[in-house]
């Protein structure tokens, strides 16, 4: 307790020179060590990662599995018999073959994530007349649905000229 002098009395000068400045000082430090329960932390993460997912989804295409694709992706556009039978009917359309492809980079938020792939095709050019063989750059963005990362949207995002529109993870295209 302080003496019905204040604090002026309690401590002396040299005592009050030191405690004035640092009680503001001790008080905030002591409110910023309240923890903070974070909104998220409850949550289990995917046992599959986000690159993992595009990875499966790509080897799927690559192989002509658009059954499995579709399990990778989240539609609210098509059910998996459409998804599987527009895909069947583009590739076969344009006798295209996914040769190739690379994860470049995935940057991941509390629940979803961008992940960016390198993809190389070869295909039928429109109208038929010659194979074409390019590389281009999509990018795939997943979210978390039911404890498990799905892709939504891809969009090519480098060298997208004249291609046909394959892959289709969800809204994207």
């Amino acid at each position: 307790l302080v003496p019905s002098g204040g604090l002026e009395r309690a401590l002396d000068p040299p005592m009050r020179n030191i405690l004035l400045p640092v009680l503001p000082l001790a008080f905030f430090m002591l409110s910023c060590a309240v923890p903070v329960k974070d909104p998220y932390a409850s949550r289990p993460a995917p046992r599959v990662s986000a690159t993992v997912v595009v990875n499966d989804f790509l080897e799927a295409l690559k192989d002509g599995n658009f059954d499995s694709a579709y399990e990778n992706i989240r539609t609210f556009s098509s059910d998996r018999e459409g998804y599987v039978s527009r895909l069947g009917l583009l590739y076969e359309e344009y006798d295209m073959k996914m040769t190739g492809y690379r994860v470049l980079a995935t940057q991941l938020f509390r629940d979803s994530a961008i992940v960016v792939a390198e993809v190389s095709v070869d295909y039928l050019s429109p109208g038929g007349t010659e194979r074409v063989a390019a590389t281009y750059r999509n990018r795939y963005d997943l979210v978390v649905h039911e404890r498990r990362w799905k892709i939504v949207k891809d969009v090519c995002i480098e060298n997208c000229a004249g291609a046909p529109e394959a892959g289709g993870g969800g809204e994207g295209r």
